[in-house]
């Protein structure tokens, strides 16, 4: 099983940022990759269409306001990997600001792990670095 966690210092408060990083059709506002989401199955499931086309969908499995955390499935995708478990949230860092976590589990199949792992790693830096950016800009 492979692993990748990334995590961002957001100087804002964590409600500012859980209230962007916590909506899970709202990925395109700010994750560039993904030009559309769509909700079904009563706001369980989430339909992704990237930039390039590719069609993910992925299903929520937990959601805690409290705790401002939630995980998700990967269904289906182009990412050639099984047992998919995705983790978004926020922690107060005791100064004001917040620290924004994406991080997933899942196994590679059929393709070289250090690759897949890598992509992830840099997919979530990437978003989470655009997310500082939209949310420390909309002052």
């Amino acid at each position: 099983m492979s692993e990748v966690h990334v995590w961002i210092a957001i100087e804002r408060p964590i409600e500012q940022v859980w209230s962007l990083l916590g909506g899970f059709d709202w990925l395109p506002r700010w994750l560039d990759v993904i030009a559309s989401s769509t909700l079904s199955d009563g706001g369980r499931l989430r339909h992704l269409k990237t930039a390039d086309g590719a069609i993910i969908v992925e299903r929520l499995l937990t959601f805690d306001e409290d705790d401002k955390h939630y995980s998700y499935a990967l269904l289906e995708g182009p990412s050639p990997v099984i047992d998919y478990v995705g983790t978004m949230s926020a922690q107060a860092d005791g100064k004001g600001g917040t620290l924004a976590s994406w991080s997933s589990t899942f196994v590679v199949q059929g393709a070289d792990e250090a690759q897949v792992t890598s992509h992830f790693e840099a997919l979530y830096r990437k978003g989470l670095e655009r997310l500082k950016a939209v949310i420390e800009s909309s002052d």
